[in-house]
């Protein structure tokens, strides 16, 4: 028997806002139970592990050890780090080559490192 991933857990002070903000990058929504001030919020999306957002007292400090690494499905790598920056992402460090290789390292609105890589399609 193997272990499956159930979650991937953000710390963060206000989890419905940063769900909100979670959900618009992964286009499923939050839960409709869940609602603003809820200590716990989660986005369960039909495929791969469910997005968990906790509230805790503490602001974050250091580097994640652990990130989410974002592929964009039917746009250009450089196309939706302009979406992710529109719904809120600021770009942290830009790993992007002028081949079309590399990545980006964006910040989502709790100071979460993610990163983007290119798309498939690329």
């Amino acid at each position: 028997m193997v272990s499956f991933i159930r979650n991937v857990s953000f710390d963060c002070a206000d989890p419905y806002a940063l769900a909100s903000f979670w959900a618009g990058v992964v286009g499923h929504p939050v839960h409709p139970d869940c609602a603003p001030g809820d200590e716990e919020v989660v986005i369960e999306p039909s495929e791969g592990p469910r997005l968990y957002f906790q509230a805790v007292p503490e602001p974050k400090t250091l580097k994640n050890r652990v990130h989410v690494c974002l592929q964009p499905g039917d746009r250009p790598r450089d196309a939706e780090i302009d979406r992710l920056l529109a719904l809120g992402a600021v770009l942290a460090a830009d790993h992007r080559n002028a081949d079309g290789s590399g990545w980006a390292v964006l910040l989502d609105p709790a100071g979460n490192e993610f990163c983007v890589t290119r798309s498939a399609a690329s």
